[in-house]
């Protein structure tokens, strides 16, 4: 390994002793942000050198020790003198999908929760959710060309295609990015930047608790459009975009009443998104606040955040998204996520939500509310490789004009993420 690429992984180390995929809590125990590992501003998605030269610290062991050495010996991610770069997301959930439902041979009895009874639990599946290469090219120092296409939503014989609605199976977008000093320009079809991104689609944050295992605004949800991307000081962001809304309606219209008002696309779509990243360095410590507010037509919505890290310790994250729309259509989302560093590639995790959603049906009044806690690990055994365990228990409730169905469901789950 060259002097020059040993240098770059040092000081990557130093700056990041945290994982560099798309996980919010590396912004807050390393201090730095998601462009620094990722090729948007957003983060998620491509990973530039750094990014991908991390992943080599981030593990139990190396490839050495499995009989790949030459793997912890490679320079780069990239070809053709760097301007082209090459990575891949793969990523499968083993859970429990869908509601429990009642026990047909009488033996149900009450539960310890008033109003439920023992129920059968759905059946294990595994869940292909994301095969996802990416490839960048860079033909010049404030260009970047960037795309990606998730393989596993192609429907090849009786396989059927998994994405919620209002998911895109596929991105592009140019990257402008010149003058530090000047804002970043993306265009294309991409994701406009809400909230925070997080990188597990069960999160509850953008969820809607009518429809409360189907994501409100999915994970893979990209728009033609562009983003301007603005960092003037290292503790001050601003990003303000413009977008078609054709994969928001597909998301919207199959809520009990489609928040924005009409029933096709071909509207737009806007973002203002502003955070503060103030760091307390003398007492280790990273924080974010900020604000995003996302709309179209008659739906809105804002999310605002907060979150404390310390460097190589763990973190504390909180979030609330709220959105109103169409039809009475009203969400308060709540999420409280943090994290503790056993070791930079064993990282304890609890999360703790709330998703409450209201619209007026053409029964009546419609009110939902879903609970959950999680508690969990992410686990790098190797390089490039993720293992997640976790326990999660949901409590839902769903009232329509007087009709009440409610469940709990407790279960453990397996998400395996290998990526590149």
């Amino acid at each position: 390994m060259s002097w020059h690429v040993k240098g770059l992984l040092a000081v990557t180390v130093l700056l990041m002793s945290t994982s560099a995929h798309a996980l919010p809590r590396m912004s807050l125990t390393a201090g730095s942000p998601c462009a620094t590992c990722h090729v948007t501003a957003q983060g998620g998605g491509a990973r530039n050198e750094i990014g991908w030269s991390t992943q080599l610290f981030t593990r139990m062991v190396g490839f050495e020790k499995v009989g790949m050495a030459s793997w912890d010996e490679a320079e780069t991610n990239t070809m053709m003198d760097g301007k082209l770069a090459i990575g891949i997301d793969l990523r499968s959930q083993i859970a429990r999908l869908g509601k429990p439902k009642a026990k047909t041979d009488g033996t149900s009895t009450p539960g310890f929760n008033k109003g439920f009874v023992e129920a059968d639990k759905p059946d294990l599946i595994m869940i292909p959710m994301q095969f996802q290469p990416y490839v960048s090219v860079m033909p010049t120092s404030w260009l970047t060309v960037t795309g990606s296409y998730n393989i596993s939503t192609v429907e090849i014989g009786p396989k059927k295609s998994v994405m919620y609605p209002g998911q895109s199976a596929w991105d592009a977008q140019l990257v402008l990015h010149g003058d530090p000093k000047l804002p970043q320009l993306r265009l294309g079809y991409l994701q406009p930047t809400i909230g925070i991104r997080h990188d597990d689609h069960t999160m509850l944050i953008r969820a809607d608790a009518l429809a409360p295992r189907r994501p409100a605004i999915p994970a893979g949800y990209a728009e033609a459009g562009g983003e301007l991307n603005y960092q003037p000081k290292s503790w001050l962001r601003v990003d303000a975009g413009a977008y078609l809304n054709n994969n928001l309606h597909t998301a919207m219209s199959g809520r009990p009443v489609n928040p924005l008002g009409t029933k096709e696309g071909g509207g737009l779509a806007w973002l203002g998104r502003v955070s503060l990243m103030p760091q307390l360095l003398d007492l280790g410590l990273n924080t974010w606040i900020g604000a995003s507010a996302f709309g179209s037509e008659a739906f809105m919505m804002f999310n605002g955040f907060v979150g404390v890290g310390k460097n190589e310790i763990g973190s504390l994250q909180l979030e609330a998204s709220m959105s109103q729309g169409d039809g009475s259509y009203e969400t308060l989302n709540l999420m409280a996520l943090a994290s503790y560093n056993l070791k930079e590639w064993f990282i304890i995790e609890a999360r703790l939500e709330q998703a409450t959603a209201s619209a007026k049906t053409e029964i009546g009044q419609r009110d939902a509310v879903t609970r959950q806690a999680v508690f969990g690990v992410q686990f790098f055994p190797l390089p490039y490789i993720e293992l997640r365990p976790e326990y999660r228990y949901i409590l839902a409730s769903d009232d329509e004009a007087g009709l009440k169905n409610e469940y709990a469901l407790g279960q453990y789950t397996l998400q395996i993420h290998m990526f590149f």
